[in-house]
């Protein structure tokens, strides 16, 4: 329960606009590393200059056919990797320094979530009860 905890609130902060951590990120590629794999994939895809940051295999256009899968130990350290140069260009210690890390952050935990709970804007994740400000999670999160 925990661990669904903590996904939750890493969504609130997203569905609220609040910034999100590097912890909070590393917790993402540990519940689901094919899914923040992936989600790396979109964000370099919308932030082209995010490549270096990112710097995984990418294909040129994401609607070529993938080569062979990677191994899992492979994926962990492509994930890794990701979570370290975003740390790095954090405390700009990163070669590529123009890149706004904050965006970046903010387009991964929004892209992930999309991908782990995808919605339209008739059904939300998150309903406001009729009596005062308490906020619950729909069902189907």
């Amino acid at each position: 329960m925990a661990k669904d905890t903590r996904l939750i609130n890493i969504y609130l902060k997203i569905h609220n606009k609040k910034a999100i951590t590097l912890d909070d990120l590393g917790y993402l590629a540990e519940h689901d590393p094919e899914c923040f794999e992936k989600t790396c994939k979109n964000v370099v895809y919308n932030i082209p200059e995010a490549k270096p940051v990112m710097d995984l295999d990418i294909p040129e256009s994401i609607c070529q056919e993938p080569g062979p899968e990677p191994s899992d130990g492979q994926n962990r350290q492509n994930i890794e990797k990701i979570l370290e140069n975003l740390k790095r260009l954090e405390m700009k210690e990163f070669p590529v320094t123009d890149i706004d890390v904050g965006r970046i952050k903010s387009l991964l935990g929004n892209l992930y979530m999309e991908l782990q709970f995808p919605h339209n804007d008739k059904y939300m994740f998150i309903d406001m009860a009729d009596s005062g400000n308490v906020s619950f999670l729909d069902k189907r999160v």
